[in-house]
């Protein structure tokens, strides 16, 4: 089974998407459901219990085989995925960055709703300004992964600027969010309030590096803050015991803000498999 480093080094979205896919597929079942839907996917051989309509007596005919048209079952679930772009998102580890993970794994998230038929539409989120790059059509998934490609990550967000929002409909939907949700006042917190709709289930996927996590650095280091560029020179080992107590705390804090209906937040070590964290998603899915 290809590590995180090898799926996200082969640079292919649409490879990745597949074998992270395939990963779901041998562990617990994803919930991917097949069955008779408008586009084909593929032939199975007939079983007993199966439709007999469902046979492909074309294909019979030339073959003398008993084959079954499987295809993705339509649905009306739309999947909105939201990608934080701010600088922050250029945090690495491991030898791959936050941003490359997230791709992967948004990759891979529109790949299984591609598969299972449910409508796709893709935001970004950069210096606290929504854009939508992708509409729900039927071309939706390949042109996720065409943007995802090319998604560069700057800036922070600016805290004059308005409120971003989404336009809100009637139907179900499921938001999936990928970010780091560092914040300097309360910016993630009241997007997050604002999104909140009886339809709407959100997802909010924090990932995080080990150092983050688990702050463990020794020696006299430099840290660069990503987003604003400054630089400050401190003592690791002296700086630990600070570092651990008040990302603690705030990762406390975001845990009781975001307790709320409909809203579940996964916070993840981005050394977390990426089959892992696409499986939580999916066993935490409310909305079906």
């Amino acid at each position: 089974m290809p590590s995180n480093l090898e799926i996200i080094k082969l640079k292919d979205l649409r490879l990745s998407a597949r074998l992270i896919s395939e990963q779901l597929r041998q562990g617990i079942h994803s919930g991917i459901r097949v069955g008779v839907g408008s586009e084909f996917e593929q032939y199975r051989h007939y079983q007993p219990g199966d439709d007999p309509k469902r046979i492909d007596w074309k294909y019979f005919s030339r073959s003398g085989k008993y084959m079954v048209k499987e295809s993705t079952t339509d649905s009306n679930l739309h999947i909105s995925l939201i990608l934080d772009l701010s600088g922050s998102m250029n945090y690495s580890d491991g030898g791959f960055s936050r941003l490359e993970y997230a791709k992967n794994l948004l990759a891979s998230l529109a790949y299984l709703g591609y598969l299972q038929g449910d409508s796709l539409s893709y935001y970004t989120l950069k210096e606290g300004e929504f854009t939508q790059k992708v509409a729900p059509t039927p071309k939706s998934f390949h042109r996720i992964l065409y943007y995802l490609e090319q998604e560069k990550a700057s800036g922070s967000w600016p805290l004059d600027v308005a409120q971003p929002t989404l336009p809100i409909d009637r139907n179900r939907e499921l938001i999936v969010w990928v970010s780091d949700f560092l914040q300097k006042n309360e910016e993630w917190e009241n997007l997050v309030e604002s999104f909140r709709h009886p339809r709407k289930e959100l997802m909010l996927v924090q990932l995080l590096g080990e150092q983050e996590l688990d702050f463990n650095l020794q020696g006299n280091l430099v840290f660069r803050d990503l987003e604003s560029g400054r630089e400050l020179v401190r003592d690791g080992q002296v700086l630990k015991a600070e570092f651990r107590r008040n990302f603690q705390t705030y990762l406390n804090h975001l845990d009781v803000r975001f307790q709320q209906p409909q809203v579940h937040l996964l916070r993840e070590s981005m050394q977390t498999p990426l089959a892992t964290v696409a499986r939580k998603i999916l066993n935490l899915k409310k909305i079906s």
